[in-house]
């Protein structure tokens, strides 16, 4: 063990020494990361800018609303689209006429414009089987203000359309039933204000429970930002890269025939090379502390629980530092380390998912992912950084741990085959 830490430190020193390979490897991940960070929205994260919705709410038919509505349909309709939920990604205006609101599209001042039509409240309050259309007017260029701005109107129309379906089917078998139909069209026409309206209040029959997953110890999972995910897979990319570079002394030392003089010393292979693994780790772990600290200060990034994202950090290192060894090990010279591995590592982010992040559970694509190791390491840390724990990403620290050992004993055969 003493020869393994004696070698390491030997390489640490001339790894530290050499300031411009230091300054690439610490700095320049760091770097990068920021302008990525910054390219997807900067320490608030990813966000889009409100989109300007006209309305021109037309509907004036009070007499048609049952009279403890106390509004129009279309009142219901506007309410919903300038409700405090929505402010962040809706910024709604009034206008008087349709061909008003229309104009402001047209003059680039809102992306949409929305028209709530005149009869609106006498059709859906009324007992026949009138129709009539809500009108989306949209510059095509703001595809994504007219896509949330669809989508709501088209979710209020939802419930508008069942309520009506529900009082027709009612009104139908009252009638059936040998009940007067004036007072049965009253009823529904009430029947309909009340869904609507406790639909549009969020206190209907049926609602819709929105729950984050649940961890395997029973805490909910956090949300994870954008640029949370980006940092996590470039991190582990750049460590990767990073215990390449390390490694490649390796070479310097066998293109200068120190590397070949070590091996016939009294010292198995597998600890010469077993210190050469240490001082990669060592290097590389460093890097991923940086990293970590980086992301931390600088974008506010919560990495999760300090016990399992140190883990990963140090799981993160040893696999980076098995597979650098492994790289060098089929190689002769560094311009080969250069090329071969940067094809290696780049396959295995496009695999693993480094510039996607973990795809969804049970995909084909999830699948593949875990052919990897960066792939395992990107769910670890996805399931770290949404609140998980040690037991959680227990799976992924021996599957990768795996990895690192088979790494390193292909290493080992290699390079003892090479110095035979």
């Amino acid at each position: 063990m003493s020869r393994i830490f004696a070698i390491a430190a030997k390489d640490l020193r001339s790894t530290f020494r050499n300031l411009p390979a230091l300054t690439m490897m610490l700095a320049a991940p760091l770097a990068l990361s920021a302008l990525l960070g910054l390219a997807f929205g900067g320490a608030g994260g990813f966000s889009i800018t409100a989109a300007k919705v006209t309305l021109a709410n037309l509907d004036r038919s009070t007499a048609a609303a049952p009279a403890e509505h106390g509004g129009t349909a279309g009142d219901l309709v506007a309410g919903v689209l300038q409700a405090p939920d929505l402010k962040d990604v809706l910024a709604v205006n009034t206008a008087a006429t349709a061909e008003a609101a229309r104009q402001k599209v047209d003059d680039g001042e809102a992306a949409v414009a929305v028209v709530i039509p005149a009869d609106f409240s006498r059709v859906v309050y009324g007992a026949s089987a009138e129709t009539t259309e809500v009108e989306l007017y949209r510059n095509p260029t703001h595809s994504v203000g007219g896509a949330v701005t669809e989508s709501v109107v088209s979710q209020a129309l939802l419930v508008f359309n069942g309520a009506r379906a529900a009082a027709a089917a009612a009104q139908g078998l009252a009638v059936a039933d040998g009940r007067e139909a004036g007072e049965v069209a009253a009823a529904a026409q009430r029947g309909v204000a009340t869904f609507v309206r406790d639909a549009e209040r969020g206190s209907a029959g049926l609602a819709l429970d929105q729950r984050p997953p649940q961890l395997a110890d029973g805490e909910k999972s956090e949300d994870v930002g954008i640029i949370g995910g980006v940092l996590a897979g470039m991190m582990v990319l750049f460590m990767l890269f990073g215990a390449s570079g390390v490694a490649q002394t390796i070479l310097t030392e066998d293109q200068d025939g120190t590397l070949a003089r070590l091996f016939t010393t009294p010292s198995p292979r597998r600890v010469i090379i077993g210190g050469k693994f240490v001082s990669t780790f060592a290097t590389v772990l460093a890097q991923g502390i940086l990293l970590v600290i980086g992301g931390l200060v600088f974008f506010g990034i919560d990495w999760g629980a300090p016990a399992p994202a140190a883990l990963l950090v140090l799981v993160t290192a040893a696999v980076a530092a098995g597979l650098a060894l492994l790289v060098i090990s089929l190689v002769r010279t560094p311009g080969q380390a250069g090329a071969i591995g940067s094809g290696v590592y780049l396959v295995l982010a496009l695999v693993g998912g480094n510039f996607t992040g973990p795809a969804q559970a049970g995909s084909t694509y999830a699948i593949v992912q875990r052919l990897t190791p960066n792939g395992w390491l990107l769910e670890g840390w996805n399931t770290t950084m949404r609140g998980g724990g040690v037991a959680d990403i227990v799976p992924v620290l021996l599957v990768t741990l795996a990895f690192c050992a088979v790494f390193f004993a292909l290493a080992v055969w290699r390079f003892r085959r090479r110095f035979a």
